[in-house]
């Protein structure tokens, strides 16, 4: 009975936004990159508000939801070349993309030629079948098909 009265009497929401803003920042600690750092900015104003006797629940929260919010749009707009202009790194087959390649062997639409890229022998197929490379001749590769490079004349679209 003395419980239900302290907590209808009292403002004890401080609790629930110091918990918050605590867990948002363990978070945001443990998570690489942007996670939970909004929210417990969030929480941090409704905390304030919340030690303030008069100010009722349906108020921090709504300051908690629009700081949070504010600081996820400030944070975008601060970061926006960031994340727009990230560059991707070209990993696995992807990176050999466009790469200069040199022919072992010649190939043309009927032979398989051969190239090494990066200490491996690959096998070669040219992308256009009135295309023909003859040993020595440098290469572009265009694609991979299978197991296979296919590879076009340097120059060409």
């Amino acid at each position: 009975m003395i419980q239900i009265l302290f907590l209808a009497d009292a403002n004890w929401y401080f609790g629930l936004w110091l918990g918050i803003f605590i867990l948002a920042i363990i978070i945001e600690a443990a998570e690489p990159g942007l996670v939970s750092i909004w929210f417990a900015g969030g929480a941090l104003v409704a905390f304030i508000l919340s030690l303030f006797p008069n100010v009722p629940l349906w108020v921090q929260i709504i300051a908690f939801i629009a700081t949070s919010g504010i600081l996820l749009l400030l944070s975008f707009l601060f970061f926006r070349k960031s994340f727009l202009n990230a560059k991707s790194v070209q990993t696995n087959v992807d990176a050999m993309l466009e790469e200069e390649v040199i022919l072992l062997s010649s190939c043309d639409k009927d032979t398989l030629g051969e190239v090494k890229y990066r200490d491996v022998i690959w096998k070669v197929t040219p992308k256009s079948h009135d295309a023909s490379f003859e040993k020595g001749e440098t290469a572009i590769v265009d694609g991979i098909k299978g197991n296979r490079l296919v590879i076009k004349k340097k120059g060409t679209k």
